[in-house]
């Protein structure tokens, strides 16, 4: 049992927008159709429809016709153009029509693109960029190297609400993140930093390309780094409660109550291990669902927390990289991939909410020492 105080104890909330996707990636089924102007009934040329959190996107032609070969399973799609409301929408590749889909899209004015950008770029502007992007990209080693190449398409407001900072985008943001080898095109839907709470929320939905130039000594590299971004992340995490293997994979999880005192919380951890099968239930289709109204103290013991972690929460390095979950649902249907059916039915707190858009990985990536 313990006591933290709010202002002293870093906290990062995070609710992380993991694709809707629970199959394999040899199994493609194609998926079709035209993109259309609501208002007008004609093509639209040049949109990109994608599979949100994967590598899986493509462009229509110039008729606004699209062909994409998805991998079998559940998936959240993202179809966006410039001039047009994006449009999402849940996928089942089992139940893909095979004439194809015929999707509209409202056309809109783009109120963001009225604002100066001589009035946007003054040093406040500047100051607020910074604070942007350390919550949105991370303050790990990841981040240090990952750009944000159309940051003049930021809108950052910190004067509609005191002490919060609101960020949109007037375009989709353009991430490249050489340590970890992929270029990110990242649909900012929502960004919103309270500096006296400690709060942090942000949404979105990203494309990756991963880079085809490296050779094979940068692309060596490029992976081991791959690896150690998924080793305790969340995905890994989802991952391994699928496959039944929590302490095999390294993690350890007790139960953590936490209980309003003085303005702040108690927080009451058990000591005894929670086997994870006691959170799960399992069908005879293979769906996986978890639910529990506590919150689960998660400790990976394979790597120790970051230097750059370390630093910022301005006290010793822990042996042991720590993450508080809540379900911010009553229950959540769990994917093979580290996917989850509600984007924000997880709330993280702690290293894994730390590790931000330079950390990322798509779903699709296939960890090489995951079950061994």
């Amino acid at each position: 049992m313990r006591t933290r105080e709010p202002q002293r104890f870093f906290r990062q909330f995070l609710f992380l927008s993991l694709l809707l996707a629970s199959g394999g990636v040899f199994s493609q089924q194609l998926f079709k159709g035209t993109i259309v102007d609501a208002a007008r009934d004609e093509p639209i040329p040049y949109a990109t429809v994608f599979l949100t959190n994967t590598t899986f996107g493509v462009s229509a032609d110039e008729e606004g016709r699209f062909a994409l070969s998805a991998p079998k399973g559940n998936y959240d799609v993202i179809v966006r153009m410039l001039g047009y409301e994006p449009l999402t929408f849940s996928l089942n590749t089992t139940e893909i029509k095979p004439q194809g889909y015929r999707i509209m899209l409202q056309p809109i004015e783009d109120e963001l693109d009225e604002i100066e950008v001589e009035d946007a770029r003054d040093p406040a502007w500047y100051r607020n960029l910074e604070i942007f992007k350390s919550y949105f990209l991370g303050t790990s080693a990841n981040s240090k190297y990952a750009e944000i190449h159309n940051e003049t398409d930021l809108r950052l407001d910190d004067q509609s609400t005191p002490g919060v900072l609101v960020v949109k985008a007037a375009d989709v943001l353009e991430v490249e993140n050489p340590n970890l080898g992929y270029g990110i095109q990242y649909l900012l839907t929502d960004f919103r930093y309270d500096r006296s709470k400690g709060y942090t929320f942000y949404g979105g939905n990203p494309l990756f390309f991963p880079d085809s130039t490296l050779g094979p000594a940068k692309l060596k590299k490029v992976e081991k780094a791959r690896e150690e971004a998924y080793r305790g992340s969340l995905q890994h995490f989802i991952q391994a409660l699928y496959l039944g293997k929590v302490r095999e994979e390294g993690f350890e999880i007790r139960r953590l109550d936490r209980l309003p005192k003085d303005g702040g919380f108690l927080d009451q951890l058990t000591s005894e291990i929670v086997d994870e099968e006691t959170l799960l239930s399992r069908d005879r289709d293979g769906r996986v669902m978890i639910s529990y109204d506590f919150h689960l103290h998660i400790l990976y013991k394979l790597e120790k927390e970051s230097i750059e972690y370390a630093g910022v929460m301005n006290g010793p390095r822990s042996s042991n990289q720590t993450t508080i979950m809540k379900l911010e649902v009553d229950s959540l249907e769990l994917y093979e991939n580290g996917g989850y059916s509600d984007a924000f039915g997880i709330m993280v707190e702690g290293y894994m909410a730390w590790e931000r858009v330079a950390d990322l990985l798509p779903l699709d990536y296939r960890s090489k020492s995951l079950g061994k």
